[in-house]
């Protein structure tokens, strides 16, 4: 495995499939981490990066095992992905308590996120059950990046963006 830390980006296909270009999330948030990318300083995943041929349930989950942090791009949608919600947040929920993987949630459209747990596996307690509000978030839920200006976007991304480089650098979070 490469020692660049590798960042997992769990999203929604239809939050990435917009007419409108300014609402692609997934392909606006690239945009604030690809310098990062091509620095060498992190290394981006997500199911974009599937080529034809790949056993695209097993990459994913191999992924979810190595990553250092996680931005979810979070929606009604993703909330309610059935891959999403026992596959990968599951995995994703356990290496944060036990790893300190770092979850980044952006919330990208209004969405029940106060209200929607997931189940993660504890081996000496039974499953957990943890709802994502329970993750500081890149923007308040009461202002999602859909209802915000483009420069507002563009604020909470790279907010991320600079989040996910001390991530890497080893620096503790901004007070």
């Amino acid at each position: 495995m490469s020692s660049v830390p590798p960042v997992f980006i769990c999203y929604a296909h239809q939050d990435n499939e917009s007419s409108d270009p300014d609402r692609r999330w997934l392909n606006r948030l690239l945009v604030y981490l690809e310098p990062l990318n091509q620095q060498g300083k992190l290394q981006i995943w997500s199911d974009q990066q599937l080529e034809i041929g790949d056993t695209w349930d097993t990459e994913i989950k191999t992924r979810l095992h190595e990553v250092k942090a996680a931005v979810l791009l979070v929606s009604q949608a993703l909330l309610g992905s059935k891959y999403i919600r026992n596959t990968e947040l599951p995995v994703l929920l356990k290496r944060a308590k036990d790893d300190g993987v770092v979850i980044l949630p952006i919330i990208v459209r209004s969405c029940q996120l106060n209200d929607i747990t997931f189940k993660y596996p504890d081996p000496q307690h039974g499953p957990e059950e943890l709802s994502l509000s329970t993750f500081q978030t890149a923007n308040s839920p009461n202002k999602p990046l859909n209802s915000l200006e483009e420069h507002e976007q563009d604020r909470v991304l790279l907010k991320v963006a600079e989040r996910l480089q001390r991530i890497v650098d080893g620096k503790a979070p901004d007070i």
